[in-house]
């Protein structure tokens, strides 16, 4: 480290940041304060500023930027950083395809950053609810405004909900399956225990039929006769299903 001439007395923190400028230089260099000592230094200061904590975040975080890139990490985006002056610590959370052990990494840009540096590495989902956005639905992100925790979603679950398109088509803005897809799970459930399943046979005014299409939330079920002629049954919303209507 250096030792540097202020242009006059001020206490300074150790452990605060500055802007300086040298005499005869043209640019503002980001120091840590060490320590303050009354003794000469060879090197006196044209100028310097109390640097805010914004403007440290942002060349703390473009300085790592560069540093990820040099060490070919190209995958990685850093989508939330906290910085703690008061005890040198920067945290980034990330995102990544690849699985990185970033111990090493944190150590050297310790040294280069001069506080403590601690990686965190989440999963796509947890990705989107930190950026937010608007789901397929044209809604703010359900892992934005209230879903607190993120449980497993597989495509059984949209198979049981009548969903059978491909999953690009039932992912969200994360890449994932969506949300709903889980916790609406249990209100389908519910709601296909009150009407018939797809290839069943159910007895209707103009006799057997057999159902090959059900609308859950509509509780309409689309009957095929055997003459190959169809017909669409309202069984009701779910919470006006008629059980009347034998089905088997």
């Amino acid at each position: 480290f250096s030792w540097y001439q202020l242009p006059f007395s001020v206490e300074l923190a150790p452990g605060s940041f500055i802007f300086i400028k040298e005499r005869n230089s043209e640019y503002e260099l980001l120091v840590k304060v060490r320590g303050v000592s009354s003794k000469p230094a060879q090197k006196i200061l044209d100028r310097y500023r109390i640097a805010s904590k914004e403007e440290v975040i942002r060349i703390m975080k473009n300085m790592t930027r560069g540093f990820l890139f040099e060490n070919n990490m190209l995958d990685i985006k850093i989508v939330k950083e906290e910085f703690d002056m008061n005890v040198g610590l920067i945290s980034f959370t990330y995102t990544a395809e690849k699985k990185y052990t970033m111990a090493k990494i944190a150590s050297q840009l310790s040294k280069i950053l001069h506080v403590r540096v601690e990686f965190k590495q989440i999963g796509a989902r947890d990705y989107a609810r930190v950026v937010g956005g608007l789901g397929l639905c044209g809604r703010e992100l359900c892992c934005r405004i209230f879903l607190k925790e993120i449980p497993p979603v597989t495509l059984d679950m949209a198979r049981e909900q009548y969903l059978f398109a491909a999953p690009e088509k039932l992912s969200g803005i994360c890449g994932r399956l969506l949300c709903c897809l889980r916790y609406e799970l249990d209100f389908y459930r519910e709601a296909k225990s009150k009407l018939p399943e797809i290839g069943s046979t159910i007895e209707t005014e103009k006799g057997p039929g057999k159902v090959v299409e059900v609308n859950v939330i509509s509780g309409r079920v689309r009957v095929q006769y055997p003459d190959e002629t169809e017909e669409v049954i309202n069984f009701g919303t779910p919470k006006e299903h008629d059980t009347s209507k034998k089905f088997s």
